[in-house]
């Protein structure tokens, strides 16, 4: 009898979150109908510790305040997405549309709400920008402990313009006070 240490792995086969607005510290979109949701790094920096799957932010600079929302999954190379809602603080539930701005994927951008996004799905560079009027973050909850909402939006390679993706069925429900300290394995 001869025994065998083959075991095939499980394919990861990830599902949405449901879109909640209770701060239950959720992320999820398809990227070109592709599941992504937020996975840590199972990899320590050189900084120290490991890079995380979800960075929930605000911040204030002349005459604006923003909250700044980041989510990637660093162990399935899914890709990630960031976004960016100056004066959500005052503004509150609503629709946004998302603006366009070449390399989104910066927090110093223009007061204007826009979405950039990483995605490893064939094109030799991965950063993509929102394209003006194509989407929305939909904000169902903002208070002092929860941002919850839903988004979609349709972007382009920052290098190659022909290179769209198709962000859909997005949502989030994050719990501002322990977000950054949830572990997304």
């Amino acid at each position: 009898m001869q025994a065998s240490c083959n075991r095939e792995e499980d394919p990861y086969n990830p599902t949405l979150p449901e879109a909640t607005k209770i701060g239950a510290n959720t992320f999820g979109c398809k990227i070109n109908g592709q599941i992504m949701v937020p996975k840590d790094s199972r990899v320590s920096s050189q900084l120290g510790g490991a890079p995380t799957g979800v960075n929930y932010s605000t911040a204030r600079g002349l005459n604006i305040r923003y909250d700044w929302i980041e989510a990637i999954d660093r162990v399935e190379n899914r890709g990630g997405i960031a976004f960016k809602l100056p004066n959500i603080d005052s503004l509150g539930v609503g629709e946004y549309i998302i603006k366009h701005v070449d390399g989104a994927f910066s927090q110093a951008n223009t007061n204007i709400v826009y979405m950039g996004a990483i995605y490893n799905g064939g094109s030799p560079t991965s950063g993509y920008s929102s394209i003006e009027n194509t989407g929305k973050i939909i904000i169902t909850r903002y208070d002092d402990e929860v941002i919850s909402g839903t988004f979609y939006c349709t972007l382009k390679n920052d290098i190659h313009p022909n290179d769209i993706i198709q962000i859909t069925e997005g949502r989030f429900d994050f719990n501002k006070n322990t977000i950054n300290t949830t572990s997304f394995r």
